[in-house]
């Protein structure tokens, strides 16, 4: 065959190299002058001359000298090969199929050459020239079965989802006990969505392995594609029986009940998979990011230190960087702003984590009155990701609370000149015109907002909100509130504010006579400013006290007394304080007077 020719002629070339060699290193000079040099000797010596370059790392130099010796045997299939090799590490693909090509060409029915020509294709994403390559072979029954993997992954590649099945198809009835060809099987018909179809094949691979993890594992992503919760979880459960501890399955399982709202089971699950299993980082993270939900400090503490320990052994630094920066956030929580502060600087720059990181850090140097610093990290974050938008709205933030309005305005400003079409950024703007006191740029701003989106429940609720606080137009004022709270029915600010516009619509008719009318609105707006005291379950000094209000406007006497003080250890405002410590003073003196019998 051409194949054996081939290598009896390459080495033919190696010896005619060395031949060349010792011809112009040994006797007298210029004794072989006026001997001509064999092909084959020219091809061994550039050959020789290429080999060497490329150990010295010289690829492009050793790609022309690997050239140079193709020319001088342009039916060396190893040239050929040698220079496809080079030229894919050089970097130009093109050229690698070229020389690629020429050796198929040579030995067409050599696997070896097809092979590389076909790898190269595929680096090239060339995938039907080598859907192409592989096919007339496939057909012959001439594709070994590492070449009908190929071309199954291939089909799938281009989306040819019959081509896939039909190879798979054939590498199961080639060899019925090798579970390769089912799952192969499978995944073509999930691709194709017969998921019926798929689990049944499914099925079948179990019968011939029973105990393979990757065809349960197959079997849960069916059901997950599915949205059946319930049936993944029954496939997982099934995986533990003939994989006992298996930690794919359990941490899946734990994601699974906690999506379910079992928060208990899942973090039962994550314990036992760590029992098993004390390395597994991706449960321990997993754990202390559940621990914290669950206002579990401490645990979550350990879990991500245990993390933090074992990501720096392993250099598994994304992970290691996410578990610094939820440490952070853990401490913060727990009210440990310095434990916080050391975690959080630990978070390098080159983490995705790392703006995320210095923007809690300038929140908390900014509760602690260091408000030069704070600004400081706030901006480390922005120049992190300069076309972040989000961060530098947090940056404005951070310059409007230090005092300087202008600069703050002059921020959001140029991100709305910018983004014109975005109705965030607007009401942003407007939230800081606020802050400023120009009540009417922030309402002119706010209808802006809902120009660009008519549905922006924020600022119907900012409208609708200073409107009901100020007593004015407040048929208006409720229409816009109430559509807020269609938009977004458990936000509890909305709420307030719809507790709030009932409370001054109960005023103004008791003021006019209405009793019973104004009795009804007041009880509604207890009823929704209960509400949104539930909803914001660490509370708001402003709504708690406004509940307190209007306790106080249906005479629940000593449910606004608990009402202000509860708003005062919410450490309010300081304006707000000194109304607050007022009302409890009054309600005091009233409750005492009514206990002694005075009327209040």
């Amino acid at each position: 065959m051409r194949q054996t020719e081939s290598k009896a002629r390459f080495l033919a070339v190696l010896l005619g190299a060395v031949v060349m060699a010792c011809a112009t290193s040994g006797g007298p000079r210029g004794a072989f002058v006026a001997t001509p040099v064999a092909p084959e000797a020219e091809a061994g010596a550039a050959f020789m001359q290429g080999h060497l370059l490329e150990l010295r790392g010289h690829l492009p130099e050793a790609a022309e000298a690997y050239e140079k010796a193709a020319r001088a045997d342009p039916e060396s299939v190893e040239l050929q090969l040698q220079l496809a090799r080079v030229w894919a590490r050089v970097g130009d693909p093109e050229r690698a199929i070229e020389h690629a090509n020429r050796a198929y060409e040579l030995e067409p029915e050599d696997e070896r050459t097809r092979g590389v020509l076909a790898a190269l294709y595929i680096t090239a994403n060339r995938y039907a020239e080598a859907v192409g390559l592989l096919e007339p072979e496939f057909r012959s029954g001439g594709l070994s079965e590492e070449g009908l993997f190929g071309l199954f992954n291939l089909y799938l590649q281009i989306s040819d989802l019959e081509g896939a099945e039909r190879v798979a198809w054939e590498m199961i009835a080639r060899d019925p006990g090798d579970l390769r060809g089912y799952l192969a099987l499978g995944a073509a018909l999930e691709s194709s969505e017969r998921l019926e179809k798929a689990e049944e094949i499914y099925r079948r691979a179990l019968k011939v392995v029973p105990d393979h993890p990757g065809t349960f594992d197959a079997l849960a992503r069916l059901r997950r594609s599915a949205g059946d919760q319930p049936g993944e979880l029954e496939v997982l459960r099934e995986k533990l029986v003939v994989v006992p501890g298996d930690p794919a399955a359990l941490l899946r399982m734990a994601q699974l009940y906690d999506q379910q709202g079992d928060r208990e089971t899942a973090i039962e699950t994550l314990e036992a998979l760590v029992s098993l299993h004390p390395n597994h980082v991706g449960a321990q993270f997993q754990l202390g990011i559940f621990y914290y939900q669950e206002d579990r400090h401490a645990d979550a503490i350990v879990r991500l230190n245990r993390v933090i320990r074992e990501s720096s052994k392993a250099q598994h630094f994304p992970l290691l960087y996410e578990s610094q920066y939820f440490l952070g956030l853990v401490h913060y929580d727990a009210g440990e702003a310095d434990e916080a502060l050391e975690a959080l600087r630990l978070v390098p720059s080159d983490s995705k984590r790392f703006p995320d990181a210095r923007l809690l850090m300038a929140r908390i140097l900014e509760e602690q009155k260091r408000f030069p610093e704070a600004l400081a990290e706030a901006r480390r974050a922005v120049l992190s990701d300069p076309e972040n938008v989000t961060l530098q709205v947090s940056l404005a933030g951070f310059v409007q609370r230090s005092g300087d309005f202008e600069a703050a305005i002059e921020i959001v400003q140029e991100l709305v000149e910018r983004h014109p079409d975005d109705p965030d950024l607007y009401y942003d703007l407007g939230l800081i015109y606020g802050e400023a006191g120009e009540e009417e740029r922030v309402l002119e701003i706010m209808h802006q907002v809902l120009e660009r989106d008519p549905n922006h429940a924020n600022a119907l609720n900012y409208i609708g909100y200073t409107w009901a606080d100020k007593g004015v137009r407040l048929d208006e004022a409720e229409r816009m509130i109430r559509r807020a709270v269609e938009l977004r029915p458990n936000d509890g600010y909305i709420t307030d504010s719809l507790g709030w516009v009932l409370y001054q619509r109960g005023l103004r008719l008791l003021a006019a006579g209405r009793v019973a009318d104004a009795r009804e609105a007041l009880t509604n707006a207890v009823l929704q400013l209960e509400r949104s005291a539930e909803l914001l379950d660490k509370g708001d000094p402003v709504i708690i006290r406004h509940l307190g209000d209007v306790y106080r406007s249906v005479s629940r006497f000593s449910d606004a007394l608990d009402a202000y003080r509860r708003a005062l250890d919410l450490d309010p405002k300081e304006s707000d304080a000194e109304e607050i410590r007022r009302q409890i003073e009054l309600l005091e003196l009233q409750l005492k007077g009514a206990s002694s019998g005075a009327q209040p």
